[in-house]
């Protein structure tokens, strides 16, 4: 037993240094520092003691998309910092708001209230990203592009809400000029309202496991990785 968890110690040491270099090269690419983009492991599939030996490894940003998954692993206690990236129902935004830094899928003026609304009970403030169905397909939340003025002339009256940026899931299994084309069209919205607000989003929360790099490449400031980092219970030495 001893000499397995040996093992999957090293291997989960390389994976994570695989990652840290594959942005570093991208970034490089791109012309970018490499701290200007954070990395968040998206813990999903592994235990809480999984996601704490990732926090031994040097991360510090972590990503749950589910309230039931996420309170698990808050009993043990790790200074980091959570984001919350998946759908998030509004009869949850109590329970998520006072354990994490950012809310990735603000996508609903519903949500938008219920946010300011118990972030005001809770007096603190939110920081939240916009998520936004790019690609438009029917599976994914995320308000449609030609949708987001009217949200975000909504969400900046909220005194609570801090709006950070903007956040896109790409297509699974997308080459790379297709995915490149979604983070870029995020990217151009962006900068778009950006100008008509006069306002300043700093954020990108794009790319996963299979496109973080192309993301990288073409702007992204939070790269959200999971199998990368986790092997998520398959064969860890196919993961590096």
């Amino acid at each position: 037993m001893s000499d397995e968890m040996d093992v999957q110690a090293i291997l989960r040491t390389a994976r994570v240094l695989r990652v840290r270099e594959r942005i570093e090269q991208a970034c490089a690419r791109a012309g970018r520092p490499t701290d200007s983009v954070r990395l968040i492991a998206v813990t999903k599939y592994v235990s809480k003691e999984e996601t704490a030996e990732l926090y031994k490894q040097g991360l510090r940003d972590m990503g749950e998309n589910r309230w039931q998954v996420l309170k698990q692993k808050l009993v043990a206690d790790l200074p980091v910092s959570w984001h919350f990236i998946g759908p998030l129902q509004t009869n949850k935004v109590k329970e998520v708001l006072r354990h994490v830094s950012y809310v990735h899928s603000l996508d609903r003026v519903k949500l938008a209230d219920a946010l300011a609304s118990e972030a005001q009970n809770a007096g603190i403030s939110v920081r939240v990203l916009i998520q936004v169905n790019v690609t438009r397909e029917s599976q994914k939340s995320g308000i449609a592009p030609e949708q987001i003025d009217g949200l975000l002339e909504h969400v900046l009256k909220q005194g609570e809400i801090e709006v950070a940026g903007l956040m896109t899931i790409g297509v699974q299994g997308a080459d790379e000029h297709a995915a490149r084309s979604t983070f870029a069209r995020l990217r151009a919205l962006r900068d778009r309202v950006e100008a008509r607000f006069d306002i300043k989003l700093p954020e990108l929360s794009m790319g996963m496991s299979a496109d973080f790099l192309w993301a990288i490449e073409e702007g992204a400031t939070m790269v959200r990785v999971g199998r990368e980092l986790t092997g998520d219970g398959k064969n860890l030495q196919d993961s590096i």
